[in-house]
């Protein structure tokens, strides 16, 4: 797996020839078994290097789970979950943008990055903490700003935009991407439209204007 990242690195860390290798490498090996079950020969496998070349590059493992972590989660919510043009009806938009979120959530690498912020949580609670700023910040706040434009032509009645975002999106996360965690797949387009059609009436229904 290759990962594409502009966030800045661990300074303990040395950069060099083969440090993409060698974290693409470690990045196959721990979204697969996680910190505990990633072993150093595994990863110096992986990465199609000696063990001494991987201790060349990071002190230590944790150090090296924690640049994985850092640079799937960059790369991972670089890509927008949704278009967030509010031009035409709420009533045909909102089911296409529910759409392409739940087929954003179910996709690599934010799938297997859940599973593992949520597996090493109590490990790494700044992994955690991270996932879920990145969520707010690329999936909530662009979902909130649309919902704002369309309060504005009088398309959705006024509420607090931001509230009903978090509450889309956790009702997204917990129906289409938990499930998809769980069961190691995506669920099948006809089905994730229903979802999203299904939700977008809901949220219609409760924000119609008068």
């Amino acid at each position: 797996m290759t990962i594409q990242t502009t966030s800045t690195v661990n300074p303990t860390i040395t950069q060099g020839r083969k440090f993409d290798q060698v974290r693409d490498g470690a990045t196959v090996i721990f979204l697969r078994d996680g910190f505990a079950g990633a072993s150093v020969d595994d990863i110096a496998r992986s990465a199609r290097v000696s063990k001494a070349t991987l201790y060349s590059y990071f002190p230590d493992k944790t150090v090296m789970f924690q640049e994985v972590l850092r640079a799937v989660l960059d790369s991972a919510f670089r890509e927008p979950a949704f278009e967030t043009d509010p031009a035409g009806r709420v009533t045909t938009a909102l089911p296409l943008v529910l759409a392409s979120l739940g087929a954003w959530l179910t996709a690599q690498p934010r799938l297997s990055l859940l599973r593992l912020v949520s597996a090493e949580s109590q490990r790494f609670p700044d992994a955690a903490q991270a996932h879920d700023r990145a969520t707010a910040t690329r999936v909530t706040a662009p979902l909130s700003r649309l919902i704002d434009a369309w309060i504005e032509t009088g398309q959705l009645a006024p509420h607090d935009s931001g509230e009903s975002a978090r509450q889309m999106v956790a009702l997204m996360i917990g129906r289409i991407q938990l499930p998809a965690m769980l069961s190691g797949k995506p669920p099948a387009p006809a089905a994730l439209t229903d979802q999203a059609e299904r939700m977008a009436r809901l949220f219609l229904a409760a924000h119609r204007p008068a």
